[in-house]
């Protein structure tokens, strides 16, 4: 028996793997290494893989799970939210885009066919080489990310009109019912897909879990991932969005981090795949022969894909270094445009030489995009200050920016930064948000708020939000870069303002704090610090020792959850005699002003309401200690009564702890 396609894929990933470590030593993105690796491989190079077809199927299915996993960390809540980017931003993007390309090749076509086909090619995004490259860098979640997600859906959602209209521009008459009855099949899939997903699924993948079986819960997941994009598939639609759909409709279900974290490895391992099969369309005689020709095709392709992404942005109500960001971001060829060519050369709409060009201008613009990526980056940092604006003002906003003082400034609002203006609201502490996104602002006014909307990298904007009288300034928002900025801006502009960050990683901390931040609350830390308070509470540890821990770990003593021992008598072991009594216990330690009084001289009840129920010392336990019981250095008290009232009693038995 041959393994020709084994060795065929031992091939791809050794070769893969050397080719990565080398552009990472240089500081590439493991994307341009794939793509390096295809081409060299492929049919055009060196010819290492035989049956490149297999190698192409499996890269489908790379894609299929790279939207797959794109799905889970989305809801279906926030893109419905997003209808009017996904409407007017990827509407906009590819009827402006295709219009732009049709104009520009219109002079080496006798009829219009040929370059409204090189628009359709062009219009097209790489849903998973962006999609990939934000998600590496944390930026899925900023406003660019999202606004980026809903052009990429729309591209998608449009890929079969493109198709159907492909033979009616090559003269090839089809039926307007025909293409109606293609369309109206390929929504009702959609809609059925959705529908089951949100009435059947839950159901399903509880009666998964039930059995508890690792192996079932990760079949089901790929059943569902490949079923629903081969379902979608059949209507005409890209398995990507079949897959994406699937993935959306688990988002929903309280299993999503789970299915996350299965799907994850298989991800990778054939998106990896994918970029290669890109990568072995390349034919290096071709662009050898045709350098500038390419060259300057692909710099007209970044010119007017960056115009087409720029405009629809700045006509949402974006500032305009955000729509370059975007426009950069969706500045290359997608992968259905290969698909598409193929159709386009069949029907002669493009020869065997514009199609070579086609392919290596698609596959140099991918291969770019991690540099136009970071090129937007700049332009965003280095764009001249925004004003302050106010897209709506509401009923109750009446907040003035020019007369705040002593008061906290909010950057971003989304669930930290509205749970915060309403506790700030309530304890009548003046404030101030600041929103990127139009259609929260607006909604926000509405209902009252003191929102604006500007950019928290923005001098101007910091300044009209009176961040030099500021008390606090907390920043509340996804994207790292930006926080990073905005917090050695906010520095820079009122050194005494107090700076409270939210993160998502520890490691970001200590430059946080280097840039000028007072506070760095990690999301991670945090949740860390809730998980092992809980296992220690449930143990029965005592309350002010797990109040001690939180208070060692927040203050700098990571050396707990890393691994290290720490000295001291353990939390668990002898102070687990009150198991199942849903009380408080406190331990006595040295310097508690209790050692050596009896309950009658610290009057615990009438002092601070709480009651001491019983006490254990050693392997004894007191039970109702009479009123001359005597505390010692060791005893743990068991204590019983309202939050508040346990929370004096701790002050009064250990003044050192820090309470919660």
């Amino acid at each position: 028996m041959e393994y020709h396609f084994l060795k065929d894929l031992l091939i791809v990933f050794a070769l893969a793997g050397l080719v990565v470590y080398a552009v990472r030593l240089i500081k590439l993105p493991a994307i341009a290494g794939l793509l390096i690796t295809g081409a060299v491989i492929g049919p055009h190079g060196l010819s290492l893989v035989e049956d490149v077809h297999r190698v192409e199927v499996l890269a489908e299915i790379g894609v299929v799970l790279l939207l797959f996993t794109i799905g889970l960390e989305s809801s279906l809540g926030r893109l419905l939210e997003m209808w009017r980017t996904l409407l007017f931003g990827g509407g906009g993007q590819l009827m402006l885009c295709i219009g732009l390309v049709a104009l520009f090749t219109a002079r080496s076509s006798e009829s219009i066919g040929g370059p409204l086909f090189f628009g359709f090619l062009a219009a097209l995004s790489s849903t998973a080489a962006v999609l990939r490259l934000l998600g590496e860098r944390a930026q899925l979640a900023t406003p660019m990310g999202r606004i980026v997600l809903g052009v990429l859906l729309f591209q998608d959602l449009c890929i079969v009109p493109l198709m159907l209209l492909t033979p009616i521009l090559a003269g090839q008459s089809t039926g307007a019912s025909s293409v109606l009855a293609t369309l109206l099949r390929s929504l009702a899939l959609v809609v059925a897909v959705v529908v089951g997903a949100r009435r059947v699924l839950p159901g399903l993948l509880a009666a998964v879990v039930r059995t508890r079986s690792r192996e079932l819960f990760l079949t089901f997941l790929l059943v569902l991932c490949l079923g629903t994009a081969y379902l979608t598939s059949l209507a005409g639609l890209s398995l990507a969005l079949g897959a994406f759909l699937a993935g959306l409709a688990v988002s929903e279900s309280e299993y999503s981090h789970q299915a996350l974290a299965e799907a994850i490895p298989f991800r990778d391992a054939f998106g990896s795949l994918f970029f290669v099969s890109i990568g072995m369309l390349v034919d290096m005689g071709f662009l050898g022969q045709h350098p500038l020709w390419i060259a300057g095709m692909l710099v007209a392709l970044w010119l007017i894909k960056t115009f087409a992404g720029l405009l629809p942005v700045l006509l949402l109500g974006y500032p305009l270094h955000l729509g370059l960001q975007v426009g950069m971001a969706l500045a290359q060829v997608g992968e259905f445009a290969f698909v598409l060519s193929r159709s386009g050369l069949s029907l002669n709409l493009i020869n065997a030489e514009q199609n070579q060009v086609f392919l290596a201008v698609s596959v140099l613009s991918m291969l770019a995009t991690p540099a136009l990526l970071s090129l937007g980056e700049r332009v965003r940092s280095r764009a001249p200050d925004d004003r302050l604006q106010r897209p709506e003002a509401g009923p109750g906003a009446e907040v003035s920016e020019h007369e705040l003082s002593d008061h906290v400034v909010i950057a971003g609002y989304g669930v930290n930064g509205q749970n915060l203006a309403k506790a700030l609201s309530s304890a009548g502490i003046p404030y101030a948000i600041l929103e990127m996104n139009p259609e929260t602002v607006r909604a926000a006014r509405a209902r009252g708020e003191p929102i604006f909307y500007g950019d928290c990298t923005r001098a101007a904007v910091l300044d009209s939000l009176g961040i030099a009288r500021a008390r606090m300034f907390v920043i509340a928002i996804s994207d790292a870069a930006s926080t990073r900025q905005s917090t050695s801006l906010a520095r820079s502009l009122n050194e005494d303002v107090e700076i409270l960050v939210r993160t998502r990683f520890v490691a970001e901390v200590e430059e946080l704090r280097r840039l000028g931040a007072n506070e760095v609350i990690p999301e991670e830390f945090e949740t860390s610090i809730e998980i092992f308070a809980r296992v220690l509470q449930h143990f029965d540890v005592p309350k002010n020792l797990i109040l001690d821990a939180v208070a060692q770990v927040r203050g700098g003593m990571y050396d707990m959850l890393r691994g290290a021992s720490a000295p001291g008598t353990p939390l668990t072991g002898e102070h687990s005699a009150f198991h199942g009594i849903e009380v408080e216990r406190v331990l006595i330690r040295a310097g508690s002003p209790a050692i050596g009084r009896s309950l009658v001289e610290l009057d615990v009840r009438r002092t601070t309401g709480a009651t001491v129920l019983a006490v254990q010392r050693g392997a004894e336990v007191h039970a109702t200690p009479a009123s001359d019981f005597r505390l010692q250095l060791g005893d743990i008290t068991l204590v019983v009564g309202p939050p508040e009232a346990i929370d004096q009693l701790l002050a009064m038995l250990d003044p050192n702890v820090p309470v919660a």
